[in-house]
């Protein structure tokens, strides 16, 4: 199945502080991938099943099934802390009957895609048997072969890396970004793209790290949406070639990971940049912004603080984030 067509457009080097427009890439066709952790883990899940005919995967850490909040924070913290009141079943139902009436692609289009799922045995924040429910939903969709699971690292609510962030069994709450010898960037990425990744060993030049307008993807005014004015970027070096074909990829932060609250540390050290650099993936980085009542901790929106359609196609954050990634050459 064909998931992607082709624009050759060149986008001049500007430096890291100068915001950019998006432009479009020589995106390699079908290999738009998504992925993320905690909410950002739901909001990729969301992403790749509302948009399936173009989305080939997804890599979920500490995340949760898609619909699991059925837009209500209530539900959504039951979801996150109590998952046995959770039925799959009702979800895959819930997930159907928005393929049958359009507002999501026919889920006929997962079939084929790759899924991987981490989630650590001590995380505290979302119950690690979200994991074993997000294997569950997909189960129903595409081959089990396809998906690729880790559920045995004693890691805490954390995006895992193997050379950055705080103990892997500890809380971290300075970036839920934990060093538990284990590259899940890579491991994530590599299952998506069918183990052909070369390993992430080439230098990142920090000028191939470009901050981008988000802001006209929502009207010019992203903070009604609880979302940044401008987002982050990273094109490979061998992807400033016009002719070279690159593949795509959106990383979608956790709740207080944004730019806001932690700079760019998420975006240079969750371990993506350096797999990106070594395997030509352009790589998007969205990002949000805290408000004070519906969205005090600046996550993306997986339980309706942003309207009703949140998890649909026609979901403010959900299209703008598709509207990205068509004006990349999608």
């Amino acid at each position: 199945m064909l998931k992607s067509a082709m624009i050759v457009v060149f986008l001049a080097q500007v430096s890291l502080g100068q915001i950019i427009n998006l432009q479009p890439y020589a995106i390699e066709p079908g290999s738009l991938t998504v992925s993320g952790i905690s909410a950002g883990a739901a909001m990729a899940t969301q992403f790749h099943v509302a948009f399936s005919a173009d989305v080939n995967g997804v890599g979920i850490f500490a995340g949760i099934p898609y619909g699991c909040a059925k837009g209500s924070l209530a539900v959504a913290l039951n979801c996150m802390s109590s998952p046995f009141l959770t039925s799959v079943p009702t979800l895959i139902d819930r997930t159907d009957g928005f393929a049958q009436d359009g507002t999501i692609d026919p889920t006929s289009n997962m079939s084929g895609d790759r899924v991987y799922v981490f989630h650590g045995t001590r995380d505290s924040t979302v119950n690690n048997r979200n994991g074993e429910q997000v294997v569950e939903f997909y189960q129903n969709y595409l081959s089990t072969s396809d998906i690729a699971t880790e559920f045995t690292i004693a890691a805490e609510h954390c995006q895992p890396t193997d050379n950055f962030g705080g103990e892997c069994n500890r809380q971290n709450t300075d970036n839920y970004i934990n060093d538990c010898d284990y590259r899940g960037a890579f491991l994530a990425l590599n299952h998506l793209y069918g183990g052909s990744l070369l390993p992430d060993m080439t230098a990142v030049p920090e000028s191939n790290l470009f901050q981008f307008d988000q802001a006209e993807f929502f009207g010019g005014r992203p903070e009604s949406y609880s979302m940044d004015s401008v987002g982050y970027i990273y094109i490979p070096t061998e992807c400033k070639d016009p002719t070279r074909y690159c593949k795509l990829h959106v990383v979608l932060h956790g709740c207080l990971q944004s730019s806001q609250e932690i700079g760019d540390v998420f975006v240079k050290n969750a371990g993506y940049l350096e797999v990106a650099e070594s395997n030509a993936i352009i790589l998007l980085f969205p990002q949000v912004v805290k408000t004070p009542v519906s969205n005090p901790n600046a996550c993306f929106d997986w339980w309706g603080y942003a309207g009703n359609d949140y998890d649909l196609k026609t979901g403010v954050q959900m299209d703008a984030i598709y509207q990205m990634c068509k004006r990349l050459g999608l």
